[in-house]
């Protein structure tokens, strides 16, 4: 029987809360996830979850200082988002100006997700704008910025972030413990808002990336760069198994595709729908344009080096569907043999095909995910 993981079910606080009613499936998550916290909370109530070092308690010391790696921990943080109080609106700094932008249609915030080492500060990017043809920037507005995540019991308030004249915000935090982290940008003027991530991780964390158009849905969008039905995109079967698996075997899922920056939100909608992570998940430049060809390519390329070089991130297996998708993962280092490729270019330079017609990736989980040797270890 299939089945999803309780906690992947609980990831749904995605982004931009719309008075216009774009998130409203949205905000009946958030309503839906809050109730389920308050009754975690009533009997939790003050209580500080114990910090366990598995290192030590499970690895063996090998004489020399250095331990044996062990199995990696499945995150369940997000399981645990405790309730959100939005502040009070207020004035816009530009009254006509703000308030015609804000009129001007549903909210495309967004709020770029960053990965980054133990105790090193990050600098995370968000976008405000309004209006699904014109995204019309929100300029020089304010901006409240909380953070809740691994460790901690509330949301803490980082401060007020004045917009730009791109919309933009950089939100400068400290170093962090290993964890996963949730920011939420609300708008002053309208609380609306937007909602990001951060992953801390230790050296050397395994990782699983997948593309997302035509690798884990059916139809190719970010090659054909036509995004009208891609919130309703239909899901290769076993999709979302296959992405669950490796996170329940504590691998972290990275997701790289070449959708724009203001499909955010029905992203994260989509992934959550499907019961899949949506907390790294890389978009395209604030351009507000998608990739193609061969930008496609180096634009995964240098983001997955990126994540090897900054962050130690070890990348043991990816899924793709397009000749890009098997250059990108073949230059930052993926084996061949590690390389799972679905659709018209299955097989293409000896990666590994996945065929299975009118099925998706069903022979793909049963005959080899659920046999499969491969371990998530972790130092």
């Amino acid at each position: 029987m299939r089945t999803s993981l309780p906690f992947i079910l609980l990831f749904f606080i995605l982004g931009c809360s719309d008075p216009a009613g774009r998130s409203n499936n949205i905000n009946n998550h958030i309503n839906n996830t809050n109730n389920a916290n308050n009754l975690n909370n009533q009997s939790d109530a003050g209580q500080d979850v114990p910090e366990v070092d598995l290192v030590e308690d499970a690895a063996d010391d090998n004489g020399d200082g250095s331990v044996d790696p062990v199995p990696c921990a499945v995150d369940d943080t997000l399981m645990h988002v405790p309730p959100f109080s939005y502040p009070p609106d207020e004035e816009w700094n530009h009254s006509i100006i703000s308030s015609t932008t804000a009129a001007s249609g549903s909210p495309y915030h967004m709020m770029h997700d960053e990965m980054v080492p133990e105790n090193t500060p990050v600098t995370v990017t968000a976008k405000f704008d309004y209006n699904s043809a014109l995204h019309k920037d929100l300029q020089d507005e304010w901006i409240l910025v909380y953070l809740w995540g691994t460790g901690r019991s509330d949301w803490e308030f980082l401060g007020r972030f004045l917009t730009d004249t791109d919309g933009k915000i950089q939100i400068q935090i400290g170093g962090l413990g290993a964890g996963t982290y949730m920011l939420r940008g609300v708008v002053a003027g309208d609380l609306t808002e937007a909602v990001g991530y951060v992953t801390v991780i230790g050296t050397n964390r395994q990782a699983v990336v997948f593309d997302i158009d035509g690798t884990l849905t059916t139809s190719d969008a970010e090659a054909m760069q036509d995004w009208a039905g891609f919130s309703t995109a239909e899901m290769y079967p076993y999709a979302d198994l296959v992405v669950q698996h490796y996170v329940e075997h504590g691998f972290h899922v990275v997701m790289v595709t070449g959708r724009p920056y203001w499909l955010a939100v029905e992203t994260r909608q989509w992934l959550a729908d499907h019961a899949m992570p949506f907390h790294s998940v890389r978009f395209t430049s604030d351009s507000g344009t998608t990739v193609s060809g061969q930008e496609t390519q180096a634009y995964k390329t240098e983001y997955l080096e990126g994540l090897i070089a900054t962050c130690g991130l070890e990348l043991v297996r990816a899924y793709g569907n397009a000749d890009t998708d098997v250059w990108a993962y073949d230059a930052v280092g993926v084996s061949k043999a590690q390389t799972f490729i679905i659709g018209d270019n299955a097989g293409m330079e000896q990666t590994q095909p996945i065929v299975c017609e009118g099925c998706g990736y069903q022979s793909h989980y049963e005959d080899f995910l659920l046999s499969d040797t491969l371990t998530c270890l972790e130092d």
